[in-house]
């Protein structure tokens, strides 16, 4: 949480470095905090029906608009890279995955042109292990697998736009494609043990993905 905060306090500082685990660990508590506005536009029937989700979502997401292009930004220094690499996410599937190894790439070990290594500056409130930040990343993972998970399992039990026809199809291929992330992940972490959770979430990830996309076209 209190790298969550830290991003918060830099709200728009572009300038600097971010290291992996400031950027992920902002990135699972900001997924949360969405997930839960979204729950409430529902809870307090001021969701839109068309999209699922109401004011309150779109407030906290518009709030949060700065400072996560921010730390992105700052993400991409500290592995020597512009912040306008951001804009390889436009090429279709190629650039989000290309994007992502960026992001899960580890600091330059030295200083760089846009400042020192932030693994190197003495913070007594923010210092940790390595191996912290791969557990970092492999609970967005997990975090990421349960929530696609929940999205998977929600048509059948709500009469939503979750269920619609064209809706399948897209969410199969989606299913897709997101098993490519865990497995991308795995190759960008040290421990043994966490790599292979990830090779596991993502062959069933993968598994299903080419299930369910079959499964659609033939019907």
């Amino acid at each position: 949480m209190n790298w969550y905060l830290a991003v918060l306090k830099n709200y728009a500082g572009f300038s600097g470095r971010a290291r992996r685990k400031e950027y992920w660990m902002f990135t699972l508590f900001n997924i949360i905090f969405a997930i839960v506005a979204m729950i409430l536009d529902n809870v307090l029937g001021i969701a839109m029906a068309e999209i699922g989700y109401g004011p309150l979502y779109g407030l906290y997401a518009l709030a949060m608009l700065i400072p996560g292009l921010a730390v992105s930004v700052r993400r991409l220094h500290d592995v020597g890279k512009s912040g306008w690499m951001l804009l390889i996410a436009l090429i279709p599937l190629i650039g989000a995955i290309w994007l992502l190894i960026l992001m899960v790439t580890d600091s330059n070990p030295e200083e760089n042109q846009y400042g020192a290594n932030p693994k190197e500056i003495l913070d007594r409130e923010f210092i940790s292990s390595e191996s912290t930040g791969d557990t970092v990343i492999l609970l967005v993972v997990i975090w990421m697998f349960v929530s696609d998970l929940f999205f998977t399992l929600i048509p059948k039990f709500i009469d939503s736009y979750y269920s619609e026809e064209w809706f399948k199809p897209v969410n199969a291929l989606m299913t897709l494609i997101w098993a490519i992330i865990p497995i991308g992940l795995a190759f960008a972490i040290k421990d043994k043990s966490k790599q292979i959770v990830l090779f596991v979430l993502g062959g069933i990830y993968l598994v299903y993905g080419l299930y369910e996309t079959v499964m659609r076209f033939i019907e």
